[in-house]
């Protein structure tokens, strides 16, 4: 007889243990589903063989080639398209002309399949289906026989209001090949579905048989880990590779397991492992080949598959773990959880129960992993990042994501708290801010929604409010996949840090009070909020003098909403303005930021031919800005920074300034000259708007573009920096061009340079050591002075494995020079 092996399926209710890997070669007690039932069709006599192959059919074909090493024939049939269960063994007609076996390549069974052959022939059946009984029998074609085996009726997986038997469809069937009458070659046919029903109207001879015996489907990851169970507790009596080298622990050859090392049965571990001594290896746990377990690291209930480091220190509950994993030491690995193939998971993670990580990824050290991570490249080190919660628009961060975070944060509050929320243009942000709305709403926040407003009017709305804080929504300013989602206090300022962690404390613990039915929040909308930040901006400025001046300007809006908001403001300030990509697009995402040497390439060749007096690119969130001036000369970044405080500087008196640590010496030349004063902050924004808020400052400017105006709002806002500017210009008679003028040349470079978290403060400690008696600053990082025009400036990254090196010197030569030494001195201070 021979046997048709159904290998095909793409085993989709199994990923992500089947991304990688066909259902028929996962792997069962170190051992492919396959190979099982191969090798029990071969012990009751079966040599030849026939596999059909569809979803990484090349893996099957590799591992078993010619099945000259399991004493059988094995031949392959590879489907072009699928054509079905049976279908897929109609184009095998001419070479099965006796009664054949078909059997399922990715099902677990002991059953004893001779008593079925047995059956089929002494009762003259035409096609006979094993059947077997179960207790859930949903999942399957449930069958009725009659007295003599003859099938009356079957339902292929039925809802519970039409279950009529528990003997259900094992996929196993003894067929003559008579039954290929019944089908036309090429055509999609399935067993269950078409030819049984039309043997049954025929009136042919179609039989069921029960037999005795196990089997199990493995149809879902709660039956993978169940198989397993089963086969260690004896239940299923499949062969496991190996000795036994005590009761019920089963090891492969040229394994190393240390004395001081306990195994705790029933269990197996696979070839060339090494269990090191204080592992722990618990109860039906499987380990299969190549795997190192370091000393402290326990598994119970746990399968783990080929090539696994498992780092000291770690545990694994009811985990499964693919191919090619490393997990580095103090890991923890819940119930439930599992990682596909090639991921890096870093010390002290945490991947919470259930959780799902799909092959290739990163996990970096210290995360806390509560959702499943499934296309993104890695799961975030911590929620918060520099500015907020940032991840992969719509794959870290999803909707149910987002409704958690919002619940959390709404857990943190006072129920009947008022919370402001607005995002940006794209669609994406529109689903998260919804999604993250009802979490807020369910545990009794009431929400003020200001749907699609810029950035800096949400702020000042909050200030201006009787809310306790805000929530924007939008593109990430420096990398455009990634959706990011900002926390404001009551002032309009970036949340601090202990109230991101108590809101981490409540979001990893999914510790959230949900509010009774009639106190759940409520939701309201305001029409009205760029009017009332039109009329606080028209009191702030002077619009006398704009007006006097007619300014010419040329503005890119870069499809952000401040097109929605500045032209008609422009118009009574009496400005002639010609705007680019003044439309929204929910399907485009705003520029994320204002440092864009294409478009101001472009916009500098448009104020040149219209001859006007300025150009400005806005960013997408109506933050920050840079210029172009009268000659075409785009002035942005460290440039522009020195040119707003000559600006100030005509304004104010010994002006106090604040900027951020790497700002270029220029600024503090600048402020020298008009004896003011510099507060240097931190490298981001939050900090920089704090020290806005809590000293007494006339003007706060960061590297990119953000300037702050403390007496109209301590945060970045492009309206009013470009209202400043074009002030400013008309009291004092300046032109743009005749400021830009003044500023010399500034040359700074960058560079980074990995380091993992638990050198960070190693390192930081050494370069304060090695630099000890020098002219340092410790603000962040550590900014040392490289003679009267440079320094060079090392930071952690708050929120990345990195360490940023940035250096500034009289040429650009000069300051990669200095880039590529200190970024020498890291790397040697950090191996």
């Amino acid at each position: 007889m021979k046997a048709v092996m159904m290998a095909g399926g793409e085993g989709t209710r199994l990923r992500p243990l089947t991304l990688n890997l066909p259902k028929p070669l996962v792997p069962v007690c170190d051992k492919p589903m396959m190979e099982h039932i191969l090798e029990k069709a071969r012990d009751m006599g079966i040599k030849d063989y026939i596999s059909t192959l569809y979803y990484l059919g090349d893996e099957i074909m590799a591992h078993f080639g010619d099945g000259s090493a399991w004493g059988v024939n094995m031949e392959y049939s590879v489907e072009e398209t699928p054509l079905g269960t049976a279908g897929a063994v109609k184009i095998l007609e001419d070479k099965l002309n006796d009664t054949f076996i078909i059997l399922s390549g990715d099902a677990l069974t002991d059953m004893d399949l001779k008593e079925a052959v047995k059956f089929h022939k002494k009762v003259g059946s035409i096609a006979t289906i094993v059947l077997t009984r179960v207790e859930t029998p949903l999942e399957y074609g449930v069958v009725i026989t009659g007295d003599d085996g003859r099938i009356i009726r079957f339902l292929e997986k039925p809802g519970w209001g039409e279950v009529f038997s528990d003997t259900v469809n094992t996929g196993i069937y003894i067929i003559d090949p008579a039954v290929f009458k019944y089908m036309v070659s090429g055509k999609n046919y399935d067993w269950s579905r078409d030819i049984f029903p039309m043997l049954l109207a025929d009136g042919m001879p179609l039989y069921g048989c029960v037999l005795d015996g196990y089997w199990c489907d493995i149809g879902s990851l709660k039956q993978y880990r169940e198989a397993h169970e089963d086969a260690l507790n004896g239940r299923v009596k499949i062969s496991f590779g190996g000795k036994q080298i005590k009761r019920k622990v089963w090891v492969g050859k040229n394994t190393e397991i240390a004395s001081g090392a306990k195994i705790i049965g029933p269990a197996i571990i696979g070839s060339n492992c090494k269990i090191m001594s204080g592992a722990m290896i618990n109860e039906f746990s499987v380990i299969g080949d190549n795997c190192i377990i370091e000393p402290g690291a326990g598994l119970t209930r746990s399968v783990f598959w080929n090539n696994v480091y498992f780092g000291r220190n770690s545990s694994a509950t009811g985990a499964i773990v693919c191919r090619n994993n490393i997990i580095r030491e103090d890991v923890k690995i819940g119930e439930g959880a599992i990682l596909g193939d090639k991921c890096n998971v870093g010390k002290g993670a945490v991947i919470k129960q259930q959780v799902k990580i799909w092959p290739d990824k990163t996990i970096v050290s210290g995360a806390t992993v509560t959702n499943s991570v499934i296309w993104g490249d890695n799961w975030p080190g911590a929620l918060f990042s520099a500015l907020g919660v940032k991840g992969v628009a719509n794959v870290e961060i999803t909707p149910e994501y987002a409704a958690a975070l919002g619940t959390a944060y709404g857990a943190s509050l006072r129920p009947g708290s008022r919370l402001i929320v607005s995002r940006s243009p794209h669609k994406v942000a529109r689903i998260i801010k919804r999604a993250l709305i009802s979490g807020l709403m369910s545990v009794g926040v009431n929400v003020l929604d200001y749907r699609t407003v810029p950035l800096p009017v949400t702020r000042h709305i909050v200030r201006k409010s009787d809310g306790v804080g805000g929530i924007h929504i939008r593109i990430s300013p420096y990398q455009n996949e990634m959706i990011l989602i900002e926390f404001y206090d009551n002032n309009g300022i970036n949340i601090d840090t202990n109230t991101e962690r108590k809101i981490e404390s409540i979001f990893q613990r999914q510790d959230y009070r949900h509010a009774p039915l009639d106190s759940v929040g409520t939701l309201e909308y305001d029409p009205l909020a760029l009017e009332q930040y039109a009329s606080d901006f028209l009191q702030y400025v002077d619009l006398d003098a704009i007006r006097a001046k007619r300014f010419r300007m040329v503005i890119d809006y870069s499809h952000g909403s401040l097109s929605l908001l500045l032209p008609p403001v422009l118009g009574r300030l009496g400005i002639e303005a010609i705007s680019l990509n003044s439309y929204i697009d929910p399907n485009m995402s705003p520029r994320a930021s204002a440092i864009d040497p294409d478009g101001l390439k472009q916009l500098s060749a448009i104020v040149r031919s219209l001859s006007a007096d300025l150009g400005v690119l806005v960013d997408g969130e109506s933050e920050k800005i840079s210029l172009v001036d009268s000659k075409g000369r785009a002035v942005f970044g460290d440039r522009l920074l020195a040119l707003m405080i000559e600006l100030i500087a005509l304004e104010r008196k010994n002006p106090v300034i604040a900027t951020q640590i790497r700002a270029p010496l220029a600024v503090e030349k600048i402020v020298a000259k008009h004896k003011g004063s510099l507060i240097y902050t931190k490298s981001n924004s939050r900090d920089l708007m704090a020290a806005a808020m809590k000293e007494k400052i006339d003007f706060g400017g960061d590297t990119k573009g953000g300037f702050i105006f403390p007496e109209f709002q301590p945060s970045f806002d492009a309206m009013i920096s470009l209202s400043k500017i074009l002030e400013i210009m008309a009291k004092h008679d300046v032109s743009l061009s005749d400021v830009n003028t003044k500023i010399p040349d500034i040359h700074v470079e960058s560079a980074t340079e990995p380091c993992d978290w638990d050198s960070k403060g190693k390192l930081m400690r050494l370069l304060v050591e090695k630099y000890k008696g020098k002219n340092v600053n410790l603000t962040d990082g550590l900014r040392i002075s490289a003679g009267k025009k440079g320094w060079a400036l090392m930071r952690p990254d708050p929120s990345e494995p990195l360490v940023h090196i940035v250096a500034e010197a009289e040429s650009a030569a000069e300051a990669k020079k200095l880039v590529a030494q200190y970024s020498k001195v890291v790397r040697e201070i950090s191996e």
